[in-house]
């Protein structure tokens, strides 16, 4: 059984939810962000060592599986906007077309090499009908 050192409290709260996002986007669109990961040091993630991989539910169905683009890290300084650590997930306009509000998904990376699986973020979908259609 653990104790409290000096505090006398008998329970710890550890770990953390993964961000909660709340993507909202025009039925028929395409949709992206950009997505930033980081080591427990805050250093960029070496985005190549993961596969990144996004389910998108209604209830228990699975309406996708994606696997979101890793855009290559920079070794040396550039003037466009890839970044070490960053990956970019997308919807093309035929995926957003099927999704309804209240679709959840979350966005998962694996490194088979060390044995790690990590939830990068959850969230759910907000649809807006497409006027011009």
């Amino acid at each position: 059984m653990a104790t409290g050192r000096s505090t006398g409290t008998s329970s710890y709260s550890v770990g953390s939810a993964p961000p909660e996002i709340i993507w909202t986007v025009v039925r028929g669109d395409t949709a992206s962000f950009k997505a930033y990961v980081t080591t427990d040091e805050l250093e960029p993630l070496f985005i190549p060592d993961w596969t990144i991989e996004m389910d998108i539910k209604r209830g228990d169905l699975v309406v996708a599986t994606l696997y979101p683009t890793a855009i290559p890290d920079n070794t040396t300084p550039s003037t466009t906007d890839k970044i070490p650590g960053e990956f970019l997930v997308s919807l093309t306009a035929v995926q957003c077309d099927l999704l309804r509000t209240g679709d959840v998904f979350d966005i998962q990376m694996t490194n088979s090499t060390l044995n790690q699986v990590w939830t990068v973020a959850q969230g759910s979908f907000v649809i807006i009908q497409d006027i011009t259609r």
